[in-house]
């Protein structure tokens, strides 16, 4: 094996190259590291879009839900609680985006109105309800709801 001096420059450099290389590797590193635990602690988290844009689209989604869609409610509505609370979420933005409207605050009530007479009756799932028929009810109401909230807010612009 060949001795490498010390004081032949071509090995020199080499061995300079391999610890700015290796230094290099290390800091990028090292750097990757520090950006994700030292972002600021202030800066404002993510809030959602409170627009009627983001409404409406929300408002197609829950739309297409069997508990919006079907026919059988009195099979359905055992499983409707999440339903009726992403609807009453949605109902809720649309009136913050558009309060002096009344053709999305009114339809945005009657489904809070639906929503509140669901859990009044007892309705959620895990909960057994002295009358089947008033959870009935009050997925029907929140539906009407829900197509007059769509209606509104399809009529705003």
């Amino acid at each position: 094996m060949a001795r490498v001096d010390a004081a032949d420059p071509v090995a020199r450099r080499a061995r300079l190259r391999l610890v700015g290389v290796l230094l290099a590797v290390l800091l990028a590193g090292l750097g990757a590291c520090s950006t994700s635990s030292t972002e600021s602690p202030s800066t404002p988290p993510a809030r959602p879009d409170g627009s009627l844009e983001a409404a409406r689209t929300k408002l197609g989604l829950v739309q297409q839900d069997p508990c919006y869609t079907s026919r059988d409610l009195a099979a359905q509505w055992p499983v409707c609680a999440r339903w009726e609370e992403e609807v009453r979420n949605v109902a809720i933005a649309a009136a913050g985006a558009r309060p002096a409207n009344p053709e999305i605050t009114d339809p945005a009530a009657a489904v809070e109105a639906g929503y509140e007479r669901f859990l009044r009756a007892g309705c959620p799932a895990g909960v057994a309800p002295a009358d089947p028929g008033a959870c009935i009810a009050a997925v029907e109401a929140t539906r009407t709801g829900v197509t007059r909230l769509a209606a509104g807010i399809a009529a705003a612009r």
